[in-house]
């Protein structure tokens, strides 16, 4: 089972800004970020108030798995957080990378990494925070498809 965390993000643009959601998301190593961004489905984006697309939104091409696909880039359009029964994370503030084609919620290395998640054992779903004691274990969500 992949690792998946649920997070809060507090939309800081569009129309919607400040509206909440929380949602499970989905760790994703191979997303590599230079700077901290998450990929959200359209339907999420519209619930943010970042669909349709911003004035400010930038059109973008990345290189997948699967060849090449265009997003929609909103620069520092949110504010996500980690959420646990126990704890929350820092707030991390995050570029918002809109696709048409994704179905979850996915965290670059990037926003991982700031997050202070460590994964443990990627195939069991284990993780922990980089600041719980050393035994600790947290366990994966579900997924959560928009």
């Amino acid at each position: 089972m992949p690792v998946r965390v649920r997070v809060r993000i507090r939309s800081l643009k569009g129309l919607k800004a400040g509206r909440v959601i929380e949602a499970n998301s989905l760790l994703n190593t191979g997303y590599i970020g230079s700077s901290p961004e998450i990929i959200v489905p359209i339907g999420l984006a519209e619930d943010l108030g970042l669909w349709p697309p911003l004035s400010e939104a930038v059109e973008s091409t990345y290189d997948t798995a699967g060849g090449p696909i265009r997003f929609y880039v909103v620069r520092k359009a949110a504010v996500l957080q980690v959420v646990e029964e126990d704890t929350l994370s820092e707030e991390v503030i995050v570029d918002v990378v809109i696709s048409s084609m994704e179905r979850e919620i996915l965290l670059s290395d990037f926003v991982i990494g700031e997050l202070g998640i460590v994964i443990l054992n990627a195939y069991k779903g284990y993780w922990r925070f980089d600041g719980d004691p050393h035994g600790r274990v947290r366990y994966s969500r579900r997924p959560e498809l928009w």
